[in-house]
């Protein structure tokens, strides 16, 4: 208990439950590495935990009490340090924790702190850990920058992995928009070339109908000046019958003359009507061609720019690895010197880098960092 310890060490545990839940965790590693080097994974699993149920905690609070945005605490109240415990094989009732609750809470803050989770769980001396001063190598300090390199060059081999997938799907989607339009060049050459020739077929058609209007003018300009000049120029019978004729020539029904003239009417609004069809897909048809032309420019570039953005994502996650190598050699390096009040740090270190590797961004892939801290 703390009414063993000093005023002293008692600042001092304070102070040492008010550091993050790894920090806690490192520090009592290193205080009892002979003792718990096989268990190590167990104080892994027990920051995982209290940060779990810490993040729970915060998101339980009313909106008033939860501030702008959440930030990992050092300790967990009675409630959650209950059910910690249930997780990890110890059921209690209510009144059986809070007795337990006793022997766990070493400073009576109504709280229990990873330290104090740890003195409980492996039967630690709290004044052991009141007096260990951990060392400050500074082989740890460069471990943990390259830790933190790695941590850095895998965020941006995850960004420059999702870039060069967003750039992939806008190239794909730029391609099949590029190729939908090159389709629907087609169709629209085909149909301008379908109106052109109806429009071809309905001047032959005018042509034609001009051309039988004619003859059957000429025809009747011709009959109607043939009986005129035998009207005027014969006498007696002759005459007579010419001017009869004429007179019949000249008011006799005209209907193939007149047939012609409708032909003609109806086949002039058919070849306008064509025309202007002709006219209108020719230009949707070079409107089609000009887009596809320029969604094919615009595909092209997004593809040179999506394996532009390739090769920097393959550069980027290459840089990693070459990190993690760099740090694991290091790390390898040290464990094996020995340092007796580094040891649990350098586990710690090993671990958190074991753990990134399992989220490291493979190349060609969208990949989430899930960080470790």
């Amino acid at each position: 208990m703390t009414s063993e310890l000093s005023k002293k060490e008692l600042d001092y545990f304070n102070h040492l439950t008010t550091q993050p839940f790894k920090d806690q965790a490192i520090f009592y590693l290193n205080c009892y590495w002979d003792q718990l080097n096989k268990d190590a994974e167990k104080l892994w699993d027990f920051v995982k935990s209290c940060r779990e149920m810490d993040k729970q905690h915060w998101n339980a609070l009313p909106p008033a009490k939860k501030g702008d945005e959440y930030k990992e605490g050092t300790k967990l109240d009675e409630f959650w340090s209950h059910k910690l415990l249930e997780n990890y094989g110890k059921p209690m009732s209510v009144v059986e924790f809070r007795q337990e609750f006793k022997k766990i809470d070493l400073n009576f803050d109504k709280h229990m702190s990873l330290l104090e989770l740890c003195v409980y769980w492996f039967q630690g001396n709290v004044s052991k850990v009141a007096n260990y001063v951990p060392g400050a190598a500074q082989e740890v300090r460069k471990a943990q920058e390259l830790l933190d390199q790695v941590e850095k060059l895998f965020q941006a081999a995850t960004e420059a992995l999702d870039k060069a997938t967003k750039t992939d799907q806008q190239a794909q989607k730029t391609k099949d928009e590029a190729t939908k339009s090159e389709a629907e060049s087609a169709k629209k050459a085909t149909e301008a070339k379908k109106k052109a020739d109806e429009a071809k077929a309905a001047e032959a058609e005018l042509k034609a109908a001009l051309d039988e209007l004619k003859a059957k003018e000429t025809a009747h300009a011709a009959k109607t000046k043939e009986l005129e000049t035998k009207a005027e120029s014969g006498s007696g019978v002759s005459a007579m019958r010419a001017k009869n004729e004429l007179a019949q020539h000249l008011s006799e029904d005209p209907l193939p003359l007149r047939q012609a003239k409708l032909t003609t009417e109806a086949a002039t609004k058919k070849a306008e009507k064509a025309r202007v069809a002709s006219e209108s897909t020719r230009v949707a048809a070079e409107e089609a061609a000009n887009k596809a032309r320029e969604d094919k420019v615009t595909a092209d570039a997004a593809a040179e720019q999506a394996q532009k953005d390739r090769q920097v994502a393959e550069e980027a996650v290459a840089e990693g690895q070459k990190k993690v190598e760099e740090a694991e050699e290091y790390l390898n390096e040290q464990k094996k010197k020995g340092g007796g009040e580094t040891l649990g740090t350098f586990w710690w270190l090993d671990r958190e880098l074991q753990e990134r590797k399992k989220y490291m961004p493979k190349s060609g892939k969208e990949v989430k960092l899930v960080g470790v801290n």
